[in-house]
């Protein structure tokens, strides 16, 4: 949604107060789109894994010796590099719940980003459920958008993190177990509407930024 300040040229009986007047009245919806939102708020991811990970480590660790009980080398096998999994992703979201995205009126932040996005460069919002119990975020952003740089963090594919492209369009992806805010977990509806009224929101202060200048 953006905003653009709509002028007309007045005419012989327009009056400089029924301008201050329109310029006035045009603040007051811009301020009022920009307080919808909390001035800040936090995300966390889901603590799904952190709690089914050791679940499924106990199991798997039943199925391990009763497999060497039993002999079977496949399954032992097959039941060791499953346990080796569900250890790893265990350890991963160790601190699943602590904050690693947080969107404010101008700037989306996220812990692997070098730098905020500004969010009125915003353009398209999309939101998906992937595999494993992922969410992902997609940002696609005006050409002429500042582009952060991501961290990458290898042999993490569980972990929170957001990557950055410019083909084909400038975009942002933000990949997570989930969703969550003040402790409660987010659907995919709710996530797009959050994203939305925060782009809008800073979309609206760049225009009221610009009309303010001009006092």
């Amino acid at each position: 949604m953006a905003y653009t300040e709509h002028t007309t040229r007045p005419s012989e009986g327009d009056h400089d107060p029924a301008r201050a007047l329109q310029r006035e009245r045009m603040i007051s919806e811009l301020r009022q789109t920009i307080e919808r939102v909390p001035e800040q708020s936090e995300f966390t991811n889901t603590k799904v894994y952190k709690i089914w990970g050791p679940v499924a480590v106990v199991g798997l660790l039943g199925l391990l010796a009763l497999s060497i009980s039993l002999g079977k080398l496949g399954m032992i096998a097959a039941s060791a590099f499953l346990l080796l999994g569900a250890l790893w992703i265990s350890w991963e979201h160790r601190n699943a719940g602590q904050p690693f995205m947080r969107l404010t009126r101008r700037q989306l932040f996220v812990d692997t980003l070098d730098q905020p996005l500004e969010l009125a460069d915003v353009e398209d919002i999309d939101v998906q459920k992937e595999a494993m119990a992922m969410l992902a975020q997609t940002l696609t952003l005006v050409e002429t958008a500042t582009l952060p740089t991501h961290r990458v963090l290898h042999m993490r594919p569980f972990a929170s993190q957001a990557e950055v492209s410019k083909d084909p369009a400038p975009q942002v992806r933000i990949v997570s177990a989930g969703l969550a805010c003040a402790g409660r977990t987010l659907g995919r509806e709710e996530v797009i509407a959050l994203l939305c009224a925060y782009r809008d929101a800073a979309q609206a202060q760049r225009t009221l930024d610009g009309l303010l200048s001009r006092v």
